[in-house]
């Protein structure tokens, strides 16, 4: 039987109809077009003998060699409330392995899958796999975005680019509410998720699309993806993410309500886990720049002390009082100038930066106001309740970010932070002195791991297995797996060049060196006519080394683009279709990790020194940490035998 159906949505629609029903698309003249329906799944394909099927019933291709291993041990951790530590090379396919492994646990149990990935492109890949395994069993799946990258509106004014997440979540709100009370300013967006919802729904589940399809198509009704995608959580069976999702504890919360679930209603899958421990570092890390007490100080001139009523005009009131005897802008000057103070203290002649002491910012402050810790802490608690008023009053004007609430904020947590898990420092740069409080020792996603019932934490360079899961606070008795590279050892060739180096000071200290670089890499880059990838050590070299290879190599060339995502992936694409190109591209950037290339699509890969990051205060404290819990020179051999005889992990941090 053959239907009709939009071409956009996918809704059903009748012949003749020149607009689809569902989601508006204007059909033209000739009416929808036909096609053959999609069934909802089939037997599978025929690739796929029965006996793996049955072994593996959510494996859409024939296995490779291990991966029905993975699976049933994916499946025998999750089965056994365990977490999974996975080490397996480029080839083994982790991606398909582990969402297999995990939709044959939560079909019967009932669980939900929260796929977190550090890059887009590694969620596109997992969007191709499910709708793969869609050809075989009924599965759905839905990418995440954060709201600075899904909301339109954000989208179609610039100037709101810069503002924190509290500003943005405020104005989202705000807007929100206006529409839900028909009044003037709501969002226009949000008014059409609602009547939009079930085209959305259709198109998700029928095409699988990636995270900036499924965002154009929401676009294109009028509607929200980033608030459509809050509503579709709860009917999907697998919500893929960035790691944010998970390692923020405020949207971690929000997701699990919008999924309808807790911690012990998911299966985690933690894809490339290498880089989730410093993604956390990162999260809970944060800085307090001149700029910014700038701002807050400009603010702070705007407020006036509403319970001073002898002068009734508002021009003449004073900086309201955050405690006795300290205004507003008496404490925000004084931030600036603690500052100061704290670089001219402890910074040292040809230096850039120093560690303070403990309390260091907080007895400057209490010297320059003459006030104590108690009086500081009421200070702060003060100026962020005039902070979160101002941004309420500011929420639908042009500048609906308040410097004061987020200078509250990171005071706050500079006073909270612990300094058994925290570097703070005193920088300077061109802008002038800055703070910075780096975490060395996560806490809270090691409590969020110890409440799972299991996950599955995979990556292609995990060693030691046991060092991971001591960074990350795991079960004693969480289970670690290395599984062999399935390609035949003759088709995997490692050379090197000697005398070659991208030390810094190597660099530096001869000239010749860099030039020969460049001529090596074009050499290798022309040597074969297969696809290559370059990979290079940090984005200023690939800049440096382009002009050379757009005149030296005799190859199509494509570039990644640093903040660039959607510009990369067309390149990436462009690089894909083609059997002769080149893509340049950065270790630890988008395409370095999680991608798959398949057949030829990629053939000879040329690895452009290693990119070590360079000593620094936060890397001393973390050797300092680590010596002091596993004895200096710590190499992992104390946790393998903490996992094996299954003794509890010791939480800390890497």
């Amino acid at each position: 039987m053959r239907t009709f159906f939009c071409p956009q949505c996918g809704a059903m629609v009748l012949p003749g109809v020149g607009t689809c029903p569902s989601c508006g698309t204007v059909l033209g003249a000739d009416g929808p077009q036909m096609q053959e329906p999609v069934p909802e799944h089939r037997q599978g394909p025929a690739t796929v003998s029965d006996a793996s099927e049955m072994k593996a019933p959510f494996l859409p291709y024939e296995p490779r060699e291990f991966q029905l291993q993975i699976i049933s041990d994916i499946v025998d951790a999750l089965d056994r409330h365990r977490h999974i530590v996975i080490e397996s090379g480029t080839g083994t396919g982790k991606t398909i392995v582990s969402l297999a492994g995990a939709l044959q646990h939560a079909r019967k149990t009932g669980k939900k899958i929260i796929y977190t990935t550090r890059t887009i492109s590694q969620s596109d890949q997992v969007m191709k796999e499910l709708k793969a395994i869609s050809s075989l069993k009924p599965v759905s799946g839905i990418t995440l975005t954060g709201r600075s990258k899904s909301c339109p509106l954000l989208q179609s004014r610039p100037d709101f680019a810069d503002l924190s997440p509290s500003a943005l979540s405020t104005l989202c709100s705000d807007r929100k509410q206006k529409s839900l009370q028909n009044r003037p300013g709501g969002c226009q967006f949000f008014e059409q998720v609602e009547p939009r919802l079930n085209s959305i729904s259709m198109y998700a589940r029928r095409s699988f699309p990636r995270s900036e399809e499924l965002d154009a198509f929401c676009r294109n009704l009028g509607a929200c993806p980033y608030e459509a995608k809050k509503l579709l959580l709860k009917d999907f069976d697998v919500v893929v993410a960035p790691y944010v999702h998970i390692i923020d504890p405020e949207i971690r919360k929000n997701l699990l309500t919008n999924m309808g679930v807790d911690e012990k209603g998911i299966v985690l899958i933690v894809d490339e886990a290498h880089n989730l421990i410093d993604a956390v570092r990162q999260q809970e890390s944060f800085t307090i720049t001149a700029r910014l007490v700038a701002s807050a100080h400009d603010e702070a001139m705007l407020f006036t002390d509403a319970s001073d009523a002898s002068t009734p005009a508002a021009s003449q009131r004073r900086s309201p009082q955050l405690c006795q005897g300290v205004t507003m802008t008496e404490f925000v000057r004084a931030v600036g100038r603690a500052m100061k103070d704290l670089g001219t203290k402890y910074i040292g002649f040809n230096r850039k930066e120093t560690a303070l002491p403990p309390k260091a910012l907080e007895g400057s402050l209490c010297a320059i106001l003459g006030i104590d810790d108690a009086q500081l802490g009421a200070a702060v608690n003060r100026l962020i309740e005039l902070g979160e008023k101002r941004e309420e009053a500011i929420a639908d004007t042009d500048a609906p970010s308040s410097p004061v609430l987020e200078l509250g904020h990171l005071l706050e947590a500079w006073i909270k932070s612990p300094d058994s898990r925290y570097v703070r420092a005193v920088r300077a740069d061109a802008d002038g002195e800055f703070l910075t409080a780096s975490c060395i020792d996560p806490a809270d996603i090691v409590t969020f791991m110890r409440s799972l019932p299991g996950a599955v934490h995979m990556s292609g360079t995990l060693q030691p297995l046991a060092q991971y899961a001591r960074v990350m606070g795991l079960p004693g008795d969480s289970i670690p797996r290395t599984y062999p590279s399935p390609f035949p050892k003759e088709n995997r060739l490692v050379v090197y060049t000697r005398g070659l180096s991208t030390k810094y000071d190597e660099l530096k200290s001869n000239p010749s060196m860099w030039p020969e670089i460049q001529r090596t890499v074009a050499k290798l880059c022309n040597s074969v006519r297969k696809n290559t990838l370059v990979f290079m050590p940090s984005y200023s070299m690939m800049g440096k080394i382009r002009p050379y290879l757009e005149e030296a190599v005799d190859k199509p060339l494509y570039w990644e683009e640093k903040g660039r995502q959607r510009n990369t992936m067309r390149s990436l694409d462009a690089f894909r279709r083609g059997r002769d190109g080149v893509f340049v591209c950065v270790m630890g950037g988008s395409v370095a990790e999680g991608m798959d290339f398949p057949g030829d699509e990629l053939c000879f890969a040329v690895i452009v020194g290693m990119p070590y990051p360079p000593p620094s205060l936060e890397s001393d404290a973390m050797k300092t940490m680590f010596d002091s819990r596993y004895a200096p020179g710590w190499d992992g051999s104390t946790a393998r035998k903490c996992l094996r005889s299954g003794k509890s992990a010791r939480r800390s941090a890497a």
